[in-house]
């Protein structure tokens, strides 16, 4: 299941005093987890105003800056050969390929150049390095891009977004967002892209989770007590429009008596001297770090966060600290909304901040413990470790819902002495009774059948029986001619347990194995699973049980 190879991964993604660091701090994450491993990394960045080229050398990695936009440099020809070359073989269906070169990003204009003139920049690096994999994340880039720098290399291709609003031709998709499903992303991926969704993917420098526990204790103490003690202002890496600025002085009236304010500013933010200015005669302790390298010690020491509607809101969940949130971008106001509703965080009305920030900071300690908690249950800080893993043990294979057709294809596979030997009831099924049961399954909302497909070809079964209250149990096996020794048992198990706890959001995950069944009994321990004792209804007492929860697996 480990493949130890090193490979070479290449990341497209920018910065600037428009689009904000975030993009290439989570992708430094993800970068410093291949690394860790072994694996070589490099980044292709755009030289945009507040790039963060020094940051990116600085923390070890090769980079290739592209230059600043110039007039007529597209070689035309190439990159339509190019782009040709890879639809022809491209997964996308017919329909897609052919409109991927015509479709322009609602961000378009966060790339000063065309997405042509962009691939034709970066196809001489990309060939030069011949990467195994490219990691893209940008907003102004699609599958236009993408079968570009995919033919160039010949090689797979990662995207991360956040939107799902435009096309891509990935094999691999995270999109670490709350509220963001599968669903979202049909017809703009390619029919076998390997989807990642939801806050347990969420990019988090590996201090986050090393500060999570605790965070979490201090959060409990403060409950107890409701003092209001430390509030941490930090609006991202850019603020160009100086929001911070605006918050510090709306705070001056409504701050609780000894309460300190601690400022984090990003090292290219234009605004810097001001917000110092302010904050050296505010009418309250307050002091302004600029570009801090410690923001979980920082975090975790704080009562409650302002911050923005961004990728730090994953960082301040997983240390479980309340916030008060600002959208300062149109794209940050989906995951403000979806926070608010699900009670993790209060967003503040930027078209009267004072009023609004006297309001929130009103709000019962009860109501700030509970945001609390309801925050910590839905990042673990391991997100960077589970994408990772999908990178290094990504095989080209696939899940899919099991169909009427597949029907007599399950009695074969289920008669077959392989099979039986391994099963509760090892007796042969007669083929009107399976119709019977297929026809009840397919039919049963608390019961899902899904079929493995390695290489298009249909090599394994897994399905889930629903147990209520977010629980499952499961079963699998491969079918009887799939190759043996090629990984596909440890295939099959991570994209079975991926879709038990991302498509049908189980927190947990329940299998009985029976003592002679070796290979199972340590796939289960590979996969994370743990001795459980049996539950209600496990009829199987010969059977060894075993449980897995959704934050134990890493995948």
């Amino acid at each position: 299941m480990i493949k130890d190879q090193t490979m070479k991964i290449l990341i497209r993604a920018d910065a600037s005093l428009q689009i904000g660091s975030g993009h290439i701090m989570r992708c430094l994450t993800l970068a410093h987890e291949l690394s860790r491993r072994g694996h070589e990394v490099r980044f292709i960045c755009r030289a945009l105003p507040g790039h963060l080229g020094e940051t990116i050398e600085r923390a070890g990695f090769g980079l290739v800056l592209l230059p600043a936009p110039q007039a007529g440099r597209l070689p035309e020809r190439e990159f339509s050969e190019l782009l040709r070359s890879r639809n022809e073989r491209s997964e996308l269906c017919q329909n897609e390929a052919k409109t991927a070169t015509h479709f322009k990003p609602a961000h378009a204009h966060w790339l000063p150049v065309s997405q042509a003139q962009d691939a034709a920049d970066c196809v001489p690096h990309i060939r030069a390095f011949a990467p195994d994999w490219i990691i893209c994340d940008h907003y102004a880039l699609s599958a236009e891009w993408e079968l570009a720098a995919k033919a160039a290399a010949g090689c797979r291709l990662m995207a991360i977004d956040d939107l799902a609003d435009r096309p891509h031709a990935a094999d691999l998709l995270l999109d670490q967002n709350l509220g963001y499903t599968p669903a979202d992303y049909v017809g703009l991926m390619p029919p076998a892209c390997r989807l990642l969704t939801g806050t347990r993917y969420a990019l988090l420098r590996e201090e986050f989770a090393a500060w999570r526990e605790a965070s979490l204790q201090l959060r409990a103490a403060q409950a107890e007590t409701g003092y209001l003690k430390h509030i941490l202002v930090n609006l991202g890496g850019v603020d160009k429009d100086n929001h911070t600025l605006a918050v510090l002085q709306a705070l001056s009236g409504s701050l609780p008596a000894a309460c300190r304010v601690t400022v984090v500013m990003g090292k290219t933010a234009p605004h810097t001297a001001a917000v110092q200015a302010f904050a050296d005669s505010a009418p309250y302790p307050c002091r302004v770090l600029v570009g801090a390298n410690n923001m979980a010690e920082l975090m975790a020491e704080a009562d409650l966060a302002i911050g923005a509607a961004g990728s730090t809101s994953w960082e301040r969940c997983c240390l479980g600290l309340p916030t008060m949130m600002l959208v300062l971008a149109e794209n940050q106001r989906g995951i403000a909304e979806t926070l608010q509703q699900t009670g993790v965080a209060s967003v503040a009305d930027m078209a009267d901040l004072p009023a609004s920030l006297t309001r929130l900071l009103a709000e019962t300690p009860a109501l700030r413990a509970e945001q609390s908690r309801r925050a910590a249950a839905l990042c673990d800080g391991r997100g960077a470790l589970r994408a990772a893993n999908n990178l290094v043990d990504f095989a080209s294979a696939v899940l899919r819902p099991a169909a009427p057709a597949d029907c007599r294809r399950l009695f074969e596979w289920r008669n077959h002495p392989e099979i039986r030997r391994f099963m509760f009831d090892s007796g042969e099924i007669a083929w009107d009774g399976h119709q019977a049961w297929f026809a009840r399954q397919l039919a049963n909302p608390e019961f899902t059948m899904l079929l493995y497909e390695a290489g298009g070809t249909a090599q394994g079964y897994a399905s889930f029986k629903h147990l209520g209250g977010g629980r499952c149990e499961w079963g699998f096996y491969l079918a009887p001619d799939c190759p043996r020794g090629q990984g596909h048992g440890g295939t099959l198990g991570q994209l079975a347990l991926q879709y038990a706890f991302c498509r049908l959001n189980m927190h947990e995950v329940r299998g009985q194995v029976l003592p002679h069944n070796a290979a199972s009994l340590a796939l289960h321990r590979r996969l994370g699973f743990r001795p459980a004792d049996k539950a209600a209804g496990q009829e199987a007492q010969q059977a060894l049980s075993f449980v897995l929860r959704a934050e134990d697996f890493l995948y």
